[in-house]
């Protein structure tokens, strides 16, 4: 329940600019995201004690994969567009 009340850090595509090459994969980043936007149910300080627990380990867990398709992204850019 406590995961469902508070922020998270979640991969988002990145903007893509670059189509020459056609590239299988997206450049990701991360992105803060309230799961409790707009819900009355909850007081606001419920979900700033745990915003102190889920954002950090969510933004090593989503980190962990953005760096790795980022360095998949670069790899393969380099491969496909040289």
């Amino acid at each position: 329940m406590a995961l469902l009340s508070s922020c998270i850090v979640v991969p988002h595509s990145a903007e893509r600019s670059d189509f020459k090459c056609a590239l299988s994969t997206d450049k990701k980043t991360l992105k803060v995201i309230n799961l409790n936007d707009g819900d009355a149910n909850f007081y606001a300080w419920q979900d700033e004690i745990f915003s102190f627990i889920t954002i950090p380990s969510s933004a090593i867990i989503s980190g962990v994969y953005v760096a790795v398709n980022n360095v998949y992204y670069i790899g393969e850019k380099q491969i496909k567009c040289n």
